[in-house]
């Protein structure tokens, strides 16, 4: 652990702007530069650590570093671009592959799943979910994964997918309740 870096962590907590301005021009570049190899977007890269750097300092009282406070910044900047990817790829999935609605919502059979608007609902819709619930429903529902594959792939039981895919379908005919006939 570099010697400045429990200065830094005790200044940061207890709300020294110098000290967080200091890590900030120290690792600004290296971190946008890692997150950019990951995600291969230079403006979601800035963006990531912006918001990073953000959280920090929101949450600075209640964050605990146990470390170095740089390992910390690194780790949680790869956790960041890997989610960035993730959710891209949905969004890509969402945008060559319109949702048809009535595969997993049976009362919706007589809508028109073309509709940019109602697409843009579902979709919005389907992004409000938890983040567990909206990943085991886009992996069964979107993508046809088996429930077995997305238990394992998730560690988590065959039951616990059933469940957060129903409860995923019954929010989402709630939300999607003024579209349904």
């Amino acid at each position: 652990m570099h010697p400045e870096d429990h200065k830094l962590k005790e200044g940061i907590r207890t709300g020294d702007h110098s000290a967080f301005h200091l890590l900030f021009t120290r690792l600004w570049p290296g971190l946008v530069r890692y997150a950019s190899s990951i995600t291969r977007d230079e403006e979601a890269a800035r963006e990531l650590i912006q918001d990073l750097f953000l959280d920090l300092w929101t949450h600075r009282a209640t964050i605990h570093i146990r470390g170095s406070i740089r390992t910390y910044l690194f780790t949680a900047t790869y956790n960041r671009s890997i989610n960035w990817l993730r959710h891209k790829k949905v969004r890509e999935l969402y945008a060559h592959n319109p949702v048809e609605i009535h595969h997993w919502l049976p009362s919706a059979e007589t809508l028109d799943s073309n509709d940019p608007l109602l697409a843009d609902e579902i979709n919005k819709a389907i992004q409000e979910l938890p983040q567990r619930s909206r990943e085991t429903f886009t992996r069964q529902v979107i993508l046809g994964e088996s429930q077995a594959s997305i238990a394992k792939a998730l560690g988590i039981t065959v039951k616990t997918v059933e469940n957060q895919v129903a409860r995923a379908r019954k929010t989402l005919q709630a939300k999607l309740k003024k579209y349904l006939p």
